[in-house]
């Protein structure tokens, strides 16, 4: 599915992204030895992904196509890593459609066509969350669960707040010992994956820099209007982020609450759009049913289910910054693994008559609605777009 889009899409040599070029500059010069460099900027872009570009580069020679199937088994594994960790939160049968339905969900196969840090991001965060979720079976999987997260959160800064969130995890599922225990280790082994970037960063700038640095750009590229943003291209890399940050920030106490609320209400819608442009069906069609799984797992107090919820983290990253199709494709996995949940639930409520029939005719309708904007899709986006700029 993967190598076909590719292949059918963009083709195999494209590279249609702009974001692409810092990505193959910085492995390009990781490559001829000159340090990690576009050319210019030292810790622009998230490390990660230019070492996987790198290591590629490396092996094979300077080649966008063997990167691109590079990234296709990468991306093929996702599905794997889905059906893995559905066999540890749910049935046999509902793991088996939620890897099924991965296989085929738009925002997974889009991913490894692209030059962009979720070609391997994607992998990374579900391949955390089932090493989480393998603590359970030995204490060691804690160690390899803290060397996940520091890869992923060295390819996409939002990977950050999954340590946190899995010590959370590690504290609600085990006693108080034992998750003291088995969180110390993957924080001792997250923070030495960390420490020779925070080292490297504080070495070159003087100053302690998590991951990249990018916040200041991304704030005004996302948040301040384009007449009014300042690249601050002239200054030092740290001094240009701060400036642009701070530029920010005056723009954002400038602005009135409900104009702040609006734009943000606006990333995050823009974040959960499902046309990208083309009608994502896949993403549509389960809405309904990874929102009703969510409830259940919660009503349940399905524990082993929680981390799957760390798809959220993304969530408030959208609504401050920005949205877009493109960052909610990784939360693919976790939006089919719930919908899976739902939908497992829903089927066992419709064996009663009743309810069986109410929830066979939702099926119905909502199926044959998507099928219809999906034909559709081009006029009703047009007409969407049409509405949203006549709103106040």
């Amino acid at each position: 599915m993967r190598l076909g889009y590719i292949v059918f899409s963009f083709g195999l040599a494209a590279v249609p992204d702009p974001d692409s070029t810092d990505y193959l500059n910085y492995a390009k010069n990781l490559v001829a030895g000159l340090g990690y460099t576009e050319g210019r900027w030292l810790a622009f872009r998230a490390p990660g992904y230019p070492a996987f570009i790198a290591a590629v580069y490396a092996v094979f020679g300077q080649s966008i196509p063997i990167l691109k199937l590079a990234q296709t088994i990468v991306s093929a594994l996702v599905p794997v890593l889905v059906y893995l960790i559905g066999l540890r939160v749910a049935a046999g049968r509902t793991a088996a459609a939620a890897g099924a339905f991965a296989c085929v969900y738009f925002g997974l196969v889009y991913e490894p066509a692209h030059i962009l840090s979720e070609a391997t991001f994607t992998c990374l965060f579900a391949l955390s969350l089932f090493l989480l979720l393998e603590i359970q079976k030995h204490k060691a999987y804690s160690a390899a669960c803290g060397a996940a997260l520091a890869l992923t959160a060295l390819t996409r800064p939002v990977g950050l707040l999954l340590a946190p969130f899995a010590l959370l995890w590690l504290f609600i599922k085990f006693p108080a010992k034992e998750a003291v225990k088995t969180g110390s280790l993957l924080v001792l082994v997250f923070t030495a994956g960390m420490a020779p970037w925070w080292v490297r960063n504080y070495r070159v700038f003087g100053t302690f820099v998590p991951v990249c640095v990018e916040t200041g750009y991304v704030l005004q590229g996302t948040r301040v209007p384009e007449r009014l943003q300042c690249t601050n291209d002239d200054l030092p890399e740290i001094e240009r982020d701060r400036k642009s940050l701070k530029d920010g920030i005056t723009y954002l106490k400038s602005q009135d609450a409900r104009t702040l609320l609006k734009g943000s209400v606006v990333n995050l819608s823009q974040f959960l759009y499902p046309f990208t442009p083309v009608y994502d069906l896949t993403y549509a069609f389960i809405i309904p049913f990874w929102l009703f799984g969510a409830y259940f797992a919660l009503k349940s107090g399905n524990i082993q289910a929680m981390p799957l919820f760390a798809m959220f983290l993304y969530f408030p990253v959208a609504f401050v910054f920005c949205g877009t199709a493109r960052h909610r494709h990784s939360m693919g996995p976790y939006f089919i693994l719930l919908a899976a949940i739902g939908a497992e639930e829903l089927w066992r409520r419709a064996k009663d008559k009743r309810r069986g029939s109410a929830a066979l005719a939702f099926a119905g309708l909502w199926a044959a609605l998507n099928a219809a904007v999906f034909i559709y899709s081009e006029p009703i986006r047009l007409l969407v777009k049409k509405i949203v700029g006549a709103c106040p």
